[in-house]
């Protein structure tokens, strides 16, 4: 005589996407790319293809951010009463450094950054949140949502190009004049760029994809500590020596 053992229910596991669906899915379909991500991470590829793309898209930026950066150095220095001979040697000295430097210490920054910013997120959707997700998934849930944000920045690198500024952002801080550029008004409202506030809103669905959670568990975390950085970060723009 024989009994039949019933079988566990096991979660179906996630069909799996080759780099390219995951990466057009996190625009039409992010569910289910997060889902793959959660089965196999699959982070490194995409991670540079990021990178590469930024610092190449820095390298043809490099002139305007000398520029802009130049500007800043010699308001500044002129504030401090820096005699002009000397400014102009520092101004000299940091354009030179610059010119080489710029596109690959942002590849080497958003790296360093990435690493850094997965350890907070799985903090936050672990800890905050009460998820279950391991660093290799979070990480690359946020470099998945990251083509987000790196969208963005193409459609306006013409329009930085052309107009000669980085100051290029869809936001409420558009609608301001040009005068206000520098109050904390005007900086905390570019903040709330279109392509800023849909990776915030993807990452949220990724961190509660990888942890096991409903997006509700982990979208207000996301949200209020995306509005606390971005007040801060606007707010210490307006210091002397930013």
């Amino acid at each position: 005589m024989s009994f039949d053992q019933p079988t566990p229910a096991t979660e179906p596991t996630p069909k799996d996407m080759n780099i390219i669906a995951r990466i057009w899915n996190v625009f039409v379909s992010p569910t289910s790319t997060f889902e793959a991500v959660r089965s196999k991470p699959r982070w490194v590829l995409p991670l540079i293809i990021i990178l590469l793309i930024t610092g190449a898209a820095m390298y043809v930026l490099t002139p305007i951010v000398m520029e802009e950066g130049r500007e800043k150095m010699i308001e500044q220095m002129e504030k401090r009463g820096v005699p002009e001979d000397q400014m102009d040697t520092a101004v000299e000295r940091a354009a030179q450094f610059q010119k080489y430097s710029i596109a690959p210490s942002t590849i080497i920054a958003g790296a360093i950054f990435t690493f850094l910013l997965a350890a907070f997120w799985l903090f936050v959707t672990n800890v905050l949140a009460g998820g279950s997700a391991r660093y290799a998934q979070v990480l690359g849930a946020y470099v998945y949502a990251g083509f987000i944000g790196l969208l963005g920045f193409l459609i306006k690198l013409p329009v930085m190009w052309f107009r000669q500024t980085m100051n290029i952002h869809i936001s409420p801080a558009t609608l301001m004049s040009e005068s206000a550029t520098e109050t904390f008004l005007y900086k905390l409202l570019a903040k709330f760029d279109l392509f800023s506030i849909w990776g915030m809103i993807v990452l949220g669905i990724g961190l509660a994809v990888v942890g096991g959670l409903k997006p509700k568990k982990v979208l207000p975390w996301v949200v209020i500590l995306y509005v606390l950085f971005w007040v801060a970060s606007a707010s210490l723009s307006n210091l002397s020596f930013f």
